[in-house]
């Protein structure tokens, strides 16, 4: 009936009406003028419509005395008299939350009125301005709840700064639940009293929180109260020893979220606590360091979004318990890839679940999860990850592996078979790679073929999109279709590529052979110099070698009366020259090729006795490239090589090797008669010597 007018007389005419909601403005009678003796459940909230009941009294509630659960939120309250509720005997929720002008000091008749009554939760909620002096709890406003069978209490958003010594011993042993968001706490003699206080779940999220101020401020008919005597202003905090944190024996479940604070987490020493839950989300813990003990009761811990970028190796030795573990957003990308031998999580093998999400991770070791057998979902989203390396085999129970938005073109093979191998000790398995920028060539083919064949449900399929060849986007939610797509094209490129590739081969091959051919003289040569030199160090050219021999004789067999007859006798005896003469020097037992290089290579000159009978002999041609090869590139071009033609032959019985030396250097022809004998032999000494 909110927003709503409505008859008195109306409601009376519904004696058994047990649920209400409706506006409120408190008349001149200051009561609730209609009598329900079966409403259990009365709704006057200001947040839902119009309230306004400044002040009340003894009287408000007289004619429904049997009220359970009483909602009197955002009501504009000043004042509430004592025994406003002292006759509710059923009353076991009271919500007076946002009335900023009631304050504590006015809570005080309430729960005193408390007492009387069954009550089990109590909400006060903002009842204090945002931007007046902090506040501090006291003692007179507690004291009464010691009679009380209350679980639970809300005091959120009242600017708390300080709770008087001695206060937090007046909550009564039934109390299980207290929830002190967005206040101002500090430090005090109080935390000592906290490890006595049996309450199993505490919420002091958004410490610090910043506001805005209203246009809309509520105006108080009294002073502003002082909350702090002036001796109670300095923090006494001496009785807390250095690194201690004082917690309820009893408590379970610790919420500290959204507090604004920059802090390391040092080494702690707890106090023995049942602490089950641990939500500190969305501060500003930049470095975790640890170990925090004992937590051994510890199963769910959630540390995401705290900008942390360090994590020691010994954070966890004190949570042995832990199967809940959430650490995404931070920034532990710049310290996990170091952690080879997975001592981070070597103390929490129990986890069941892991989110490393949003941590800006390259990639992880190998045995970074080693301990983690019993992990049935990882969560590993939003990173740099474009491997997976990390061992996730021994996980027999993992039934979820989150890899979306990070950097795979594809998963690898050693990846695929990890995850076959999950795949077979839990049949459930699935897997999120979306929103990476995967690819669809014929280089990731097998890849594309796994997906369409596999039994691991790949999760958000419909979302999947992958980069072909063209560099065109192809939705992938049908791989096998895909896969045979691809398998006709990389089979056409494969023989493209083939046979680009025999064409390649063939040209290498003919342009190496004609490289050999063209070259051969000389490949040979260096062949049986390296042969014989193997053990000699080579001169420098600057360097004046002493030869063994004035010259070399090249000549066929059949020119050998020539030789034996007239060049020795002329050369040697007459001119005093020493000559190499196969037939005569060469070492028996050493190969011909050898023999014919050292000659060479050992000899000023080389004289070739040119007829048609060399042309056709294949050594003395063999003789005539080796001269060839040494006067180019052992002798920096030097003319060594002299040409002695016994007879005349025409310059096409001439092979281009032989007519190539004729045209560019002078040679002598053998004249074979008197006159003619004494100029030649008279030249030929002169050449050699």
């Amino acid at each position: 009936m909110k927003q709503t007018k409505i008859n008195i007389s109306t409601l009376q005419s519904l004696p058994l009406l047990k649920t209400l909601r409706m506006d409120f403005i408190l008349n001149e009678s200051n009561s609730l003028s209609f009598r329900l003796l079966h409403l259990k459940h009365l709704d006057l909230s200001g947040l839902s419509g119009r309230c306004e009941a400044r002040t009340l009294t003894e009287d408000v509630f007289k004619f429904i005395p049997n009220i359970e659960d009483l909602n009197f939120s955002a009501c504009k309250i000043n004042w509430i008299y004592k025994g406003t509720f002292q006759f509710m005997r059923n009353l076991s929720i009271l919500n007076l939350s946002y009335n900023p002008c009631l304050k504590f000091s006015g809570v005080e008749n309430v729960t005193q009125d408390l007492s009387y009554t069954s009550i089990k939760i109590l909400k006060l909620t903002k009842i204090h301005k945002t931007f007046e002096m902090n506040t501090m709890i006291k003692r007179s406003h507690l004291r009464h709840l010691k009679k009380t069978n209350l679980t639970e209490i809300h005091v959120n958003s009242n600017r708390i700064q300080k709770v008087e010594k001695g206060a937090l011993l007046f909550l009564p042993s039934s109390i299980r639940t207290i929830s002190m968001s967005d206040n101002e706490f500090s430090y005090g003699d109080y935390l000592s009293e906290i490890m006595v206080v049996p309450v199993e779940h505490v919420n002091i999220s958004e410490l610090f929180k910043s506001h805005i101020p209203s246009n809309h401020e509520e105006r108080c008919d009294h002073r502003n109260e002082i909350n702090f005597p002036e001796e109670e202003v300095e923090k006494h905090i001496s009785s807390i020893r250095p690194n201690f944190v004082p917690l309820p024996y009893r408590l379970k479940s610790f919420v500290y979220r959204k507090c604004l604070i920059r802090y390391e987490i040092p080494a702690m020493n707890l106090s023995e606590n049942s602490i089950e839950y641990l939500d500190g989300h969305q501060n500003m813990f930049y470095s975790l360091i640890g170990p925090l003990c004992p937590l051994d009761h510890v199963t769910y811990l959630d540390l995401s979004d705290n900008m942390s970028s360090n994590i020691s190796k010994v954070f966890f030795q004190c949570t042995p318990n832990l199967k809940i573990l959430r650490l995404q957003n931070n920034l532990l990308g710049f310290v996990l890839p170091d952690d080879v031998n997975g001592e981070v999580l070597h103390h929490v093998s129990h986890l069941r679940e892991i989110n490393l999400s949003e941590n800006r991770i390259p990639t992880l070791p190998y045995h970074f999860f080693k301990a983690q057998v019993s992990v049935r979902r990882l969560y590993l989203d939003g990173n740099l990850l474009d491997y997976l390396i990390f061992k996730i085999d021994h996980m027999k129970n993992l039934n979820f592996l989150g890899l979306s938005n990070n950097r795979f073109s594809y998963l690898d093979k050693p990846a695929r078979n990890q995850l076959e191998t999950v795949l077979k000790n839990n049949k459930n398995l699935s897997i999120d790679i979306s929103g990476n920028p995967l690819k669809c060539t014929c280089d990731t083919k097998d890849f594309i073929q796994w997906m369409g064949n596999t039994k691991i449900l790949f999760n958000n399929l419909h979302f999947y999109t992958c980069r072909l060849s063209t560099d065109k986007k192809q939705n992938l939610n049908n791989p096998k279709r895909l896969y045979e797509v691809l398998q006709k094209e990389c089979a056409s490129y494969t023989s493209l590529v083939i046979g680009l590739l025999s064409l390649v081969v063939l040209f290498v091959s003919i342009l190496t052979f004609g490289l050999v051919y063209r070259h051969r003289w000389r490949i040979r040569y260096m062949y049986y110099m390296v042969k014989i030199r193997y053990f000699e160090t080579k001169q420098k050219t600057h360097e004046k070698k002493i030869y063994s021999y004035d010259a070399f004789v090249s000549y066929e067999s059949n020119d050998r009366s020539f030789v034996h007859g007239q060049l020795l006798r002329k050369l040697e005896n007459d001119a005093g020259l020493k000559l190499c003469i196969h037939q005569r020097d060469f070492l028996p037992g050493r190969d011909i090729a050898e023999n014919i290089t050292s000659a060479i290579h050992d000899s000023r000159k080389i004289v070739v006795i040119m007829s048609q009978n060399y042309l056709d002999s294949y050594w003395c041609m063999f003789e005539y490239n080796m001269a060839r090869v040494e006067s180019i590139y052992s002798r920096n071009k030097e003319h060594i090589l002299f040409l002695v033609f016994l007879q005349q032959m025409s310059p096409g019985s001439l092979p281009l090797l032989v007519l190539e030396l004729v045209q560019s250097q002078s040679y002598i022809e053998y004249p074979n008669d008197e006159y003619g004998d004494t100029v030649f032999w008279e030249k030929l000494k002169e050449v050699l010597t």
